[in-house]
């Protein structure tokens, strides 16, 4: 683990500073997958911009509310920079309408946005795990195995690592659909199909994980559902295709 970095006087959290970077490449990818389509890469960069500011947002002000006895107290803590105080759901959420209300005002074929968006948002996915990875965020459940990593004192599996990796092989797919120029829509849906697979296999090797009904875990039942569906689209894409002449 790394999780400062010493930068002569300055002292980086590792953390924080690859979540910027993963942000930025995944705009710079995303931009390039949208040439790659036929897109100006100026609208992908603006609309991951508007969604990484709808997201910072949203995920802010859910925190507030989720937490308000606390914030009542300390207000200034609301626009405090603490990087742990946000809520996931509300963010992503946040960050989808910011970026949808984009394309929606823009008139883009949302199918070859979401195409070019995908390599993008896997790309950023990998930096950020290895982010954590360095920062001892998201750790993985104590293991037994050969390749295990000591996290504060404890020998644990390298979730992140499982995951980097296997985002990688999703990014080679994906990257290989958008260069053949494939029929808008299937980059996406075969990098939802990855990153479900990703999380159904890999959660349980996570220390922490929401539970529901007693045992499931809500990732791992979430990523199957995610995985199920792309398989669907990609199957009625693949039915609608061969119905086309010349195709």
């Amino acid at each position: 683990m790394l999780p400062i970095l010493q930068l002569g006087p300055l002292a980086l959290p590792t953390y924080p500073l690859g979540l910027l970077i993963a942000g930025w490449i995944a705009l710079a990818v995303g931009a390039w997958a949208g040439t790659r389509r036929g897109l100006d890469g100026d609208h992908i960069y603006n609309a991951g911009l508007y969604g990484l500011l709808g997201g910072l947002v949203i995920g802010r002000l859910g925190h507030v509310i989720a937490f308000w006895p606390a914030y009542r107290t300390q207000p200034l803590e609301i626009v405090g920079l603490n990087t742990a105080a946000f809520l996931l759901g509300p963010a992503v959420l946040g960050g989808l309408l910011a970026a949808g209300g984009y394309v929606y005002r823009r008139k883009l074929p949302a199918a070859t946005v979401l195409d070019a968006a995908a390599p993008g948002v896997l790309a950023g996915l990998v930096i950020a795990d290895l982010a954590a990875l360095l920062g001892g965020q998201m750790t993985g459940a104590p293991a037994a195995v050969p390749w295990a990593i000591n996290v504060w004192g404890v020998a644990r599996h390298p979730v992140q690592l499982y995951e980097a990796l296997a985002g990688l092989i999703t990014l080679a797919a994906v990257g290989s659909v958008v260069k053949r120029g494939s029929r808008p829509g299937i980059a996406a849906w075969v990098a939802v199909l990855g990153y479900g697979l990703s999380r159904w296999l890999l959660e349980p090797f996570r220390a922490e994980s929401a539970i529901i009904l007693g045992g499931l875990r809500v990732a791992q039942v979430l990523g199957l559902a995610a995985a199920l569906l792309a398989l669907w689209m990609l199957r009625m894409t693949c039915l609608a295709l061969r119905k086309v002449p010349g195709t």
